[in-house]
């Protein structure tokens, strides 16, 4: 036999357990896409040193 106060418990668990991964997950791919255009920008900033010497990218 099924305890209903064990599923109703688990059921509001997983809710917001799956709330709060999605969360998580929003949060480390906004980290993700920041540190790779950092990233990025700090590579073509070093490579546009060495190429244009006399130049600077605002």
């Amino acid at each position: 036999m099924k305890n209903p106060w064990m599923s109703a418990w688990l059921s509001a668990a997983n809710s917001m357990t799956n709330a709060t991964r999605g969360v998580m997950m929003a949060e480390m791919n906004k980290a993700q896409t920041e540190l790779m255009q950092e990233w990025q920008r700090a590579w073509i900033d070093g490579w546009m040193q060495v190429w244009f010497p006399g130049s600077r990218r605002n």
